[in-house]
């Protein structure tokens, strides 16, 4: 079953599937690798108020259809998290789908990073830019082994540490950047093998590495410093030893990404020997003010 969305006239009209039928649309969203099953799926449906809005099509097994969820536990902030449709229905159905969360009272709903193209897009459609994410790559051939760190300690993850990581990780980054629970354990598990390295002053986590493995490609994917102990080398000794471990994994090439004004993290990978791509990604976002006649 599927409920009606209201949504102004000259945009068409989107429905809301049943919570009953959202099972129906899992072998679309696996292909997302944003989940790790369908379990998991299910469990951010629910956990994070996930909705599917879609196009009715009487001619075909599956309609068009966008997945909207919060943006990590920010029930203020929703995410468009996958987007199936063919050009000729997504402007229909983005525009629908963007009514229809922020006459529910979402305060402002973002894209995943896209391509320039794709920013483009959403731009004709009222998006403006949030950030730009710059992508970064570095071989790794002879990776040195990294300093010390005088007294803190580099450990690997265990289980136990899991809410002082996040407590370092609300310390190190703005309130949009911060993990939730459930995003930090998946960025934890996305690769085909996973490295999780915490840095530890006694017994406080004061900064923690996250990085994967998918055959020759490595990815350099969470490196957060708590603020006490920013400047003394941490964050570049925590990178160091996570891009040894990658190479001994066997990764030849590895990458990460940063906002475009985050100076102090590209200032440390072109130290470490990342080498900016020329690739760009573009996170845009919409609100009241973007989306003329939303009624609130």
């Amino acid at each position: 079953m599927q409920d009606k969305v209201e949504t102004s006239a000259d945009r068409e009209e989107v429905l809301a599937a049943a919570p009953a039928d959202f099972k129906a649309f899992w072998p679309e969203i696996r292909n997302s690798l944003i989940f790790r099953n369908r379990r998991d799926f299910l469990a951010f449906m629910r956990q994070n108020h996930g909705r599917i809005y879609c196009l009715p099509r009487r001619d075909a097994p599956l309609p068009p259809f966008v997945l909207v969820g919060d943006w990590r536990s920010r029930s203020e902030t929703r995410a468009l998290w996958v987007v199936k449709a063919e050009p000729w229905d997504k402007e229909a159905l983005i525009r629908g789908v963007s009514g229809a969360c922020l006459a529910e009272g979402t305060q402002r709903l973002v894209t995943r990073p896209l391509s320039h193209r794709e920013a483009e897009e959403y731009a004709s459609w009222g998006f403006r830019p949030l950030c730009r994410v710059v992508l970064l790559e570095k071989a790794l051939r002879g990776v040195p082994f990294p300093r010390e760190t005088g007294d803190i300690r580099i450990v690997h993850f265990r289980r136990k540490y899991l809410d002082d990581v996040l407590k370092a990780d609300e310390a190190a980054f703005e309130d949009f950047w911060r993990l939730d629970r459930r995003t930090l354990e998946r960025i934890s598990e996305s690769c085909l093998r996973n490295v999780f390295l915490v840095a530890k002053h006694g017994s406080r986590v004061c900064g923690y590495a996250i990085g994967g493995v998918n055959g020759r490609l490595a990815y350099l994917q969470r490196l957060g410093v708590h603020p006490e102990f920013q400047g003394r080398g941490l964050g570049e000794s925590l990178a160091g030893r996570l891009l040894r471990s990658l190479q001994v994994m066997g990764a030849a090439l590895v990458s990460v990404n940063t906002q475009e004004d985050n100076f102090s993290a590209l200032s440390l990978y072109h130290k470490l020997g990342f080498r900016e791509t020329g690739e760009k990604r573009f996170i845009l976002q919409i609100t009241s003010r973007e989306l003329p006649g939303c009624a609130r």
